[in-house]
């Protein structure tokens, strides 16, 4: 996707609105809410600290990386490009 406009910005629009929609369902369907607990409990082996649980791969002091340079789109000769400047 390179960072192309046109390809991220409706994924983005979808993404709030199946997240939106969800949280609504959650909070307004109980028999909803207590089968997604259920799938969790399950998929954990007991929830948070159960059998199967995976705790999250980076450390709690993590620093993320978000000082890097971003590629934009130009326009070349040859047409449309992305670059890091």
């Amino acid at each position: 996707m390179n960072g192309d406009p046109a390809c991220i910005d409706p994924m983005w629009s979808k993404a709030a609105d199946v997240i939106s929609t969800t949280i609504l369902d959650m909070m307004t369907d109980r028999a909803a809410l207590e089968r997604a607990q259920q799938e969790f409990r399950e998929r954990t082996g007991g929830g948070v600290g159960g059998s199967r649980w995976v705790p999250p791969q980076l450390p709690s002091d993590f620093r993320a990386p978000v000082d890097y340079r971003w590629p934009e789109w130009i326009d070349t000769p040859r047409g449309p490009e992305w670059s890091v400047r």
